[in-house]
């Protein structure tokens, strides 16, 4: 089995990659961003990207979307911290092949990725239970955002504090949280992490900061 591995953490991509080659797997590549991913999945052909979620330039979640269209026999494993329901659903939505949480055993990291290259599915029933119900709480209709809200909620996707987004766009803390609790009643949620992943659902914003 041939693996790209992708975490901009280098502890964890270390960690990871050590335990995947005791096991005989042939880790082909590692990548610390969303656009070297990309490009280093074309290159090598790996049968199985491990994908983290929060990455530099071009999220997990828009780099598996890539991957998919461009590559669609390279299959797609998510190694993360993150169980946002909303998350989950936008990396199902972008073709991911199973999703594993960082707190698992390795034991159930390596059961997950043989599950995925063996051309199955590895979701955790739990997890896909939440989903569910996230989807059906989601409201039948979403209501646009205006140009201002697409620019927030964009750098809020990149991780940026309130106090960093206002700098950027000239604007007050308390006027981005303004904008933030407007986009959250339009969407339906209550946190950034559920708002930037409807947004992408959606195709209100892209990953790499900017709503073009």
């Amino acid at each position: 089995m041939r693996v790209l591995l992708v975490e901009d953490h280098k502890i964890v991509r270390q960690g990871t990659r050590l335990y995947l080659e005791s096991m005989g797997i042939d880790v082909v590549g590692e990548a610390t961003n969303g656009q070297e991913a990309i490009q280093l999945a074309g290159a090598l052909s790996p049968d199985v990207v491990i994908m983290d979620i929060h990455l530099p330039e071009l999220t997990g979640v828009e780099a598996t979307r890539r991957i998919r269209h461009d590559y669609p026999d390279i299959r797609i494993l998510v190694l993360t911290a993150y169980d946002d329901p909303a998350y989950v659903h936008a990396l199902l939505d972008a073709g991911t092949d199973g999703f594993i949480l960082k707190t698992a055993e390795l034991s159930e990291l390596y059961k997950a990725l043989t599950e995925v290259a063996g051309g199955r599915k590895a979701f955790d029933p739990e997890t896909l239970e939440k989903v569910e119900k996230h989807i059906a709480e989601m409201p039948a209709q979403i209501e646009g955002l205006t140009d201002r809200e697409l620019e927030v909620l964009s750098q809020a996707s990149l991780g940026m504090t309130n106090k960093e987004i206002g700098k950027l766009l000239f604007i007050s803390d308390r006027t981005v949280q303004g904008h933030l609790k407007n986009i959250y009643q339009k969407f339906g949620v209550t946190t950034r992490t559920e708002a930037v992943a409807i947004a992408l659902q959606h195709g209100f914003i892209s990953m790499e900061g900017s709503n073009d």
